[in-house]
């Protein structure tokens, strides 16, 4: 329980530094941006194609990274579940339109759905007593699905309240699913651990 507390609070302070960053530059934007004719426009132009070079960097970095073995951390994944929890309710809160109850939870179950079946695709195993994960060809596909799916989704919608927030709730259940089945074979593979010796090999 310690080490998981110690993971959330590392996780913490990574993301309140990188808070930081990302307010810094945001201020960097909005000030360069009143050196043009049109401030404000401007300003949401470039924080537009930032948000479009982050989001192909993501992409690349996914392709590129997607079969190194990392450390399953379950404070960090706890974390960033709560995150994606608080946005949802957030979001959900301050949207003009929603979606129909019954179609929002079908939207985020099936979205649980998707998440849960997506992590099943990585290959968990156990490296010098610490349990590792690394993606496989068909977690990159997965991948490649929801994503391809949900630009669609987004471009068909034409930007309409209820349909993002039907799109947020299907993300936000993938993430759901996704870190939920993560931590149960954690947990399963941690208890091995706990009455064998932790050599490499041991998967669930």
């Amino acid at each position: 329980m310690g080490q998981i507390s110690s993971q959330i609070g590392s996780e913490v302070r990574n993301l309140l530094k990188m808070a930081l960053m990302a307010g810094g530059g945001l201020l960097l934007i909005l000030a360069a941006s009143f050196l043009s004719a049109e401030p404000m426009a401007t300003f949401f132009r470039v924080l537009s194609l930032a948000g479009t070079g982050m989001l192909l960097f993501s992409v690349v970095m996914m392709i590129l990274t997607f079969r190194k073995a990392s450390t399953v951390k379950p404070g960090a994944l706890l974390v960033s579940l709560s995150i994606t929890l608080v946005t949802l309710g957030v979001q959900m809160l301050v949207s003009p339109a929603l979606p129909p109850m019954t179609v929002g939870l079908l939207a985020f179950a099936a979205g649980g759905m998707i998440g849960f079946g997506w992590s099943r695709t990585r290959l968990f195993f156990v490296d010098a007593d610490q349990v590792r994960c690394r993606g496989t060809a068909w977690y990159l596909a997965v991948w490649a699905g929801t994503f391809a799916l949900n630009q669609l989704m987004g471009s068909l919608a034409g930007g309409a309240p209820a349909a993002v927030a039907g799109s947020l709730l299907v993300g936000s259940g993938i993430v759901l699913g996704s870190t939920g089945e993560q931590l149960l074979r954690w947990r399963k593979i941690s208890g091995r651990l706990a009455s064998h010796d932790g050599t490499r090999g041991v998967a669930a």
